[in-house]
């Protein structure tokens, strides 16, 4: 008997196809879903009326035609580059975010193993702002963006064992979509948010794929009038014109609060996750 709420591999059973073929119907149509502790989950009945509209032979995954690669052409000469943002200080009386000593573990603790405790802290203050920047992420994206399902491999590494010669100048958070991604979403698409000693840089990293409909130079001068910087792909003969887009924020000190983080990047969400979308 089909329960009435399944999760991805129950949808994989009821549809009697392998985990591969079920990444791509789930990144390529609207199957109805709803998203429940960061994983989709599934009505039965909703899933099986989505699936009788293509009752009659019709193919679900139809072969997809390669995009159509226009290369835009990038003015010339770029304007100059706009003063680096920065984030509004924490005023006497409200919650700073990050603490200065757990900032000085990337920068001059980056190689000291005695500082781990302070990484801890500062890989914590990540999984708070995901847990703030969840709904957006998930109301920008119709449900379909979302942390690494293990909640162990939500960061990037903190920890740095005695004796091992290293260095952690840097902790990020990532979010795409699909089920079984790597740490970091490293394989697609994704958008990540990377904490230094003294930045806090939003990052959209295309993984090579091309824009559908490409980037045209309007919307490439738009978004670095906006403070993205937008680099280059490094293989450009797989016609992904831009490779990243990038936004970097000084952290004044004290710390801003964590509302006042959220606020600011909501704002540039709400301009990057269209943009995911066009790569998925």
């Amino acid at each position: 008997m089909v329960e009435p709420i399944i999760d991805d591999h129950g949808l994989a059973q009821l549809l009697k196809v392998p985990d591969r073929t079920l990444n791509a119907l789930l990144e390529r149509t609207d199957l109805p879903r709803f998203m429940l502790d960061g994983r989709p989950r599934f009505l039965t009945a909703s899933v099986l009326a989505w699936l009788a509209k293509f009752e009659g032979g019709h193919e679900l995954l139809p072969q997809q035609a390669e995009p159509v690669v226009v290369t835009p052409q990038v003015p010339t000469p770029k304007p100059p580059a706009a003063e680096r943002p920065r984030f509004v200080a924490s005023h006497a009386g409200e919650v700073a975010w990050l603490q200065a000593d757990a900032l000085d573990a990337l920068v001059s603790g980056a190689a000291d193993s005695g500082r781990n405790l302070d990484r801890l802290k500062l890989r914590d203050a990540l999984l708070e702002l995901n847990d703030q920047l969840l709904p957006i992420l998930s109301r920008l994206s119709s449900g379909r963006l979302h942390p690494h399902h293990d909640e162990k491999l939500r960061t990037s590494p903190w920890r740095l064992e005695v004796g091992v010669d290293s260095r952690i100048a840097a902790i990020d958070i990532a979010w795409g979509a699909g089920e079984h991604a790597p740490p970091e979403f490293a394989d697609r698409p994704h958008l990540e948010v990377e904490l230094a000693g003294t930045t806090l840089t939003l990052r959209l990293d295309a993984h090579g794929r091309p824009y559908a409909p490409p980037i045209d130079a309007e919307l490439m001068l738009a978004l670095e009038a906006e403070g993205f910087e937008l680099t280059p792909d490094a293989q450009p003969a797989k016609g992904a014109a831009v490779g990243s887009m990038t936004k970097v924020y000084e952290l004044p000190t004290p710390s801003p609060t964590i509302d006042t983080v959220t606020s600011v990047l909501e704002r540039d969400l709400a301009r990057l996750v269209p943009l995911w979308t066009r790569l998925v």
